[in-house]
């Protein structure tokens, strides 16, 4: 098949049913209850007993539970006044930001299908992909740190004739529905309550462009289940907080960093743009805590001599090669401390535990169980 022929198969499966079925997601939740329930319960379940426990940050925003679950049900009630109709596709650009939960939450609990896509994809790669899914909205972060991206909006919604609404997590667009934390949180904003009032067989997939920029899917159920899996390899951190260097723009990226995060009920920071003086700042001010981050940059900290349960409770690894493992190993075989446990994910949010012979960090590393 010609490089041509094989993206066209690949954004062809953007207009097919998600791969769990029905049958799937049933077993699921015979060995994991909470999987029964969708990401919107799961947020609201998150916020009964402590509304006030910090659960998400980021360079710019601070949200405790309870306030999560009220932006998230000002945006549902902002969606259900728009023209969106459900089971309708909906391109989320899900920057590193407590917004980018918010919105999902929201969009799930309208029963839209969220699909993820990392902000910095050039306007053509997210127009494509658009089209692919027929979306009937993208929603987006007008800037991103340096990053304009109300061009980048523009130019997909005017190359995606199923686009109808257009909306902002932030900063200004002119005719762009405003989704910020500020507006949704204001005084008097319509709030609607967070239920999961779907049938299991009937809540909407999530899906993300994987590296090709061709859209997957995966159901709720198999993703909380990946996440579940997660928190019990990691869960000898108890309830140390995960700082996050990983956009929740991937399968992958959603359950390390959010979904993990709310299971575990443990706060989540996010660190984009990464700078090494604010991520340590903030490692001596929460004390020993859950890495997540891309495998290409635990050789960094192991280097560093960061990779100890002093620092860090754990580790998750997004993504593997042995380019990296290589170089790991040689540190790790220079620095015998480096003892913290890592986890690392497959692009779909699933387990592979890298193996004590093969990143040279012991036994304690490779431990999932």
């Amino acid at each position: 098949m010609s490089a041509d022929g094989a993206r066209v198969s690949r954004l062809a499966r953007a207009t097919s049913e998600p791969g769990d079925s029905a049958s799937g997601d049933a077993a699921l939740a015979r060995a994991h209850p909470l999987t029964s329930f969708g990401l919107d319960a799961l947020v609201a379940g998150a916020a009964r007993p402590r509304p006030w426990a910090p659960a998400i940050r980021d360079g710019e925003t601070a949200l405790a539970f309870g306030e999560v679950v009220a932006a998230a049900g000002a945006g549902l009630a902002r969606l259900r006044e728009l023209d969106l109709a459900r089971g309708e596709r909906v391109l989320l650009l899900a920057a590193p930001r407590a917004q980018t939960l918010v919105a999902l939450t929201a969009l799930v609990a309208a029963g839209l299908e969220p699909v993820l896509a990392p902000v910095h994809a050039p306007a053509e790669r997210l127009a494509a992909a658009a089209r692919a899914v027929r979306a009937a909205a993208i929603l987006a972060p007008a800037r991103f740190g340096a990053l304009d991206l109300e061009e980048t909006l523009l130019a997909v919604a005017a190359r995606s004739p199923s686009i109808r609404v257009l909306a902002t997590l932030g900063g200004g667009l002119d005719g762009a529905v405003d989704f910020s934390i500020g507006a949704l949180l204001a005084p008097g904003a319509p709030r609607a309550p967070l239920h999961d009032g779907w049938p299991q067989d009937e809540r909407v997939a999530i899906g993300a462009l994987d590296d090709a920029g061709a859209p997957v899917f995966a159901s709720q159920g198999a993703l909380l289940a990946r996440a579940l899996d997660l928190v019990r390899a990691t869960r000898a951190g108890g309830a140390a907080p995960a700082l996050c260097l990983v956009s929740p723009a991937s399968l992958a990226g959603l359950v390390a960093g959010p979904l993990a995060a709310l299971l575990a009920g443990v706060p989540l920071h996010f660190f984009s743009p990464f700078e090494a003086a604010a991520f340590l700042k903030a490692l001596d001010a929460t004390g020993p805590a859950r890495l997540v981050a891309p495998a290409a940059a635990l050789p960094e900290f192991a280097q560093a001599g960061l990779l100890r349960r002093r620092a860090f409770v754990s580790a998750t690894a997004i993504g593997e090669c042995a380019e990296v493992f290589d170089r790991w190993r040689s540190i790790a075989t220079a620095r015998s401390h480096c003892d913290c446990p890592v986890v690392s994910l497959d692009a779909d949010g699933a387990i592979r535990a890298p193996s004590a012979e093969r990143t040279g960090l012991g036994a304690g590393a490779a431990r999932t169980a």
